[in-house]
């Protein structure tokens, strides 16, 4: 966050830019990650299996209880129906032939024959016969409904359904002729039943899948920091190889400078070409040593940058101003079209940094055009001070665009390689200017048509000549 203090001095304010350092990960904490995951998935895949088995044992053992519920049912009902008929005969055999119990029309006949009494089927009916004593039968009909009310007096969540209504559920079927009734639980209650099964099964399974989700979320997140791991070490090789060679490469040419000179073998013409050649390689060296400073202070950690309003168009010229010497030096004509009078929120020192790198990464690429040209442009647009640096090298892959921005990064191809470099200030830019709130990206249409990298940096206004005065 900025925070802007209107003070006597002007506008000042702070900003706290803290580089989160990620941990590494060596193959000791994978092996012991992996060893876990597998433990704890091996665990729990027997904790849902078994759990599924409890819960199938469990309806089972649901089913075989209602099962025995409607066959105990079912027989006191069939006896509580024989009660009956033996009822029925005695009323018969005293004269009473009218329909008490579960009789819906009562009959007293003469004997047709020798009667055994018993239920019996007559068409969609259920009839019973019994002999009376002395000659004659009684039959009675079976009202369908007294059985059924019988029932729910003695059970009342138990149900007489027909045979075929009963499919999967578990029931109790009644003895012959009375075999197209069953005795079972009421439909909703065992579907109640049927649904706290599956309920379980699914918290079951869904618990499973969610382990098994977050066990693939956790081996792509070990195998991202892996990668990234292998990449970081890939970066840090080249990052070594190339500050070895840009280190030796100057201390090679101080040497040999000092060593023809103190020899005596050249001419003070020679001494001074010699002498003015080793204190370039020295620059060079110093300039090293800077950008590996520079990583250290603004993405190494927690860094406060003195932010105060001021004039980024007199920053940008001066970084020009002194980017023409090395320009000429490498045949880049360099071309500047700034905007007077822009003026933003920055670090003076670490806002100089970022245009410097810029200016420097242009002008090391546009070296190999043809001719060398650097554009750099200042304009103020929507609030916002929009700097722009285009070169017409080399240009950048588009798989490339953002990872220039990594750390020790250097593009994979022959160019790159002959061109010294470190991989670091583009990655130290992005970090000052994210710090400072803005945006730096880079665009180009292809290898050899060039770069532009673009620094946006908000809250910039124009200043006029009377209120820089005042």
């Amino acid at each position: 966050m900025v925070g802007l203090v209107n003070t006597s001095a002007g506008w000042q304010g702070v900003y706290t830019h803290a580089v989160r350092s990620e941990g590494r990960i060596n193959l000791r904490q994978v092996i012991v990650f992996v060893a876990v995951a597998l433990v704890l998935n091996v665990q729990f895949t027997w904790w849902v299996m078994r759990s599924l088995e409890e819960n199938e044992e469990r309806l089972a053992l649901q089913r075989e209880l209602v099962e025995m519920r409607a066959h105990v049912a079912a027989l006191r009902l069939q006896g509580w129906l024989a009660e009956e008929g033996w009822a029925l005969q005695r009323r018969a055999h005293q004269g009473t032939g009218q329909p008490e119990g579960p009789w819906r029309e009562v009959q007293v006949l003469a004997s047709s024959g020798a009667v055994e009494p018993g239920f019996r089927r007559s068409g969609d009916e259920v009839r019973y016969d019994a002999p009376l004593p002395g000659g004659g039968e009684v039959q009675a009909l079976l009202d369908p409904q007294a059985p059924q009310r019988w029932l729910q007096e003695f059970d009342p969540e138990l149900r007489l359904l027909a045979v075929e209504r009963t499919a999967g559920m578990p029931a109790a079927v009644l003895a012959p002729p009375l075999d197209r009734w069953a005795v079972s639980l009421a439909g909703p209650k065992w579907e109640e039943a049927l649904s706290r099964y599956r309920q379980r099964v699914v918290v079951v399974v869904a618990q499973g899948g969610l382990l098994v989700a977050a066990m693939i979320v956790a081996i792509v997140l070990v195998w991202t920091a892996v990668r990234r791991e292998g990449e970081r070490e890939r970066q840090h090789q080249n990052f070594v190889s190339a500050v070895t060679h840009e280190l030796k490469t100057p201390l090679a040419g101080i040497r040999l400078a000092l060593e023809t000179v103190l020899s005596g073998r050249v001419d003070d013409e020679g001494r001074e070409r010699f002498l003015r050649n080793a204190l370039i390689d020295a620059e060079r060296l110093s300039g090293l040593v800077q950008k590996v400073l520079e990583v250290t202070r603004y993405a190494g950690g927690a860094h406060r940058l003195a932010v105060e309003v001021g004039d980024f168009s007199e920053l940008v010229a001066q970084e020009v101003a002194a980017a023409a010497r090395r320009a000429e030096a490498r045949e880049v004509v360099l071309e500047a079209d700034i905007e007077d009078g822009v003026q933003a929120p920055f670090d003076d020192e670490a806002m100089a940094i970022v245009v410097s790198n810029l200016l420097e990464n242009a002008l090391k690429y546009a070296a190999r055009g043809h001719p060398p040209r650097v554009q750099v442009s200042l304009t103020l647009a929507r609030g916002e001070a929009v700097l722009q640096v285009t070169d017409n090298g080399v240009g950048i892959d588009s798989k490339d665009l953002e990872a220039i921005f990594r750390p020790f990064y250097r593009a994979n191809d022959e160019v790159t390689r002959r061109t010294p470099g470190t991989g670091i200030g583009l990655y130290v830019a992005r970090e000052i200017v994210a710090a400072h709130g803005g945006k730096l990206s880079a665009a180009s249409r292809g290898r050899g048509q060039g770069a532009t990298f673009r620094l946006t940096l908000p809250g910039a206004s124009r200043y006029t000549d009377e209120e820089f005065s005042e």
